[in-house]
Parts: structure tokens; sequence; C-alpha cells
């Protein structure tokens, strides 16, 4: 009687020898490097058979901790740009995961550059596609964005100096952009020759 003690005790430790060792596992797996990250983006399997391709400078180091971190939201988001005819879907907003991810499609004019605000979000990542036309999209790291309105209780949205300078991209059904909370962005510029724009923005919950 007297081993009982012993052998649960034992047994006790090795169950959660097993549980800790299987912690660190997995912890090891979320360590990532830029040369991990670059092999990972890649081989695009994150991509789920969607034919577009992001912008070589896309933060993929940032993109595989966050895809990572919410892969059931990353896959649901491009899946429904895989496998929905965007052209003909209707303005508005659509529920893909509850509150865990979520889109809208809006075709409202584009903005003149003075009037594109310079943002960020801390709660959400944005996947943004433009479906028809062309407009420009503007992109710079956080660290050296000068706020002028921070984010507010029930906000997700902090705005900077409109003077602060960025990298200008063309945004067309070429391509998406994949922004993160480390990403000031000034999305929706219009461009001089396209008067309709087309526009799928997804929000995908920043973990």
């Amino acid at each position: 009687m007297k081993r009982i003690p012993s052998i649960r005790f034992k047994l006790l430790f090795l169950i959660l020898l097993i549980l800790s060792v299987s912690k660190l596992n997995a912890q090891s797996e979320t360590i990532w490097t830029k040369e991990k990250a670059t092999n990972w983006y890649n081989q695009t399997d994150w991509l789920n058979g969607l034919k577009l391709h992001p912008p070589k400078s896309t933060d993929k180091l940032e993109f595989a901790k966050q895809y990572q971190a919410n892969k059931i939201g990353w896959d649901k988001a491009f899946t429904f740009l895989r496998d929905h005819n965007l052209d003909s879907l209707k303005t508005g907003k659509y529920v893909i995961d509850g509150e865990n991810v979520f889109a809208d499609i809006t075709d409202n004019p584009s903005s003149p550059l003075k009037e594109a605000k310079w943002h960020s979000h801390r709660q959400y990542c944005d996947i943004i596609y433009v479906i028809k036309g062309k407009e420009r999209i503007g992109i710079a790291p956080i660290s050296r964005a000068p706020i002028i309105i921070p984010f507010k209780d029930k906000g997700d949205s902090q705005f900077y100096n409109q003077e602060m300078k960025g990298i200008y991209y063309l945004s067309n059904p070429d391509t998406f952009f994949i922004l993160f909370p480390s990403d000031v962005h000034r999305p929706f510029i219009k461009v001089e020759d396209c008067n309709y724009v087309k526009r799928i923005r997804i929000k995908i919950k920043s973990k």
C-alpha cells in the first residue's frame, strides 16, 4: 500500500513532463526568422490555390507570425477571394467568420491624394484588392510615423501626419496588399485616368 502514492507521483510527473515537452515544441514552432519566413512565404501554400500574389515588399516575417497565430482566419480569407466571382458580388459587408474575418466591397470614388489619410489598425490586419479599375496605396513603417490622432477606446484606427513619407504602389486587379498593425497605410488614392474602382477589403483579426 505504501507504494501506491509513489506510483501515482511518478505517473503525474511523467504526464507533466510530456505536457512540458509538448508546450516547448509548440513554442519552438512559433519562432520565426526572416529566412524561415521567406522560405515559407515563397512556397505559397498559404494562398490555398489563389492565383494572385502580393508585392515582394510584403513584410514576410510579420505575415508568417500573423498567419500562424490565426491560420483558420487567413485560410478563410484567401478561400473567399479564390472561390467568389468578385466582379459580380454586390457592394456591402460580407461576414466570413464572425468578427474574426469579414469583408466589405465598395465602389465609391477614389480620394485625391490630399484627402487620403495615413492610418493604421491594432485589432485587425487588412487584405486590400482592387477588383476593377486602379488606384494607389501608400505604405510606411509605423516606427517612423508621427501620430496626430491616437487610437480611441472603441476605434481601430490611428491617424498620422499627412506630410509623412511612404512608398506608393499601384493597386489593380493584378495584385493585392496585405497590411499589418505595423503598417501605416494610405489607401484608395485616385489615379488620374481611372474614374471607376471596385475594391474589396478583408479584415482578419490580429493576434
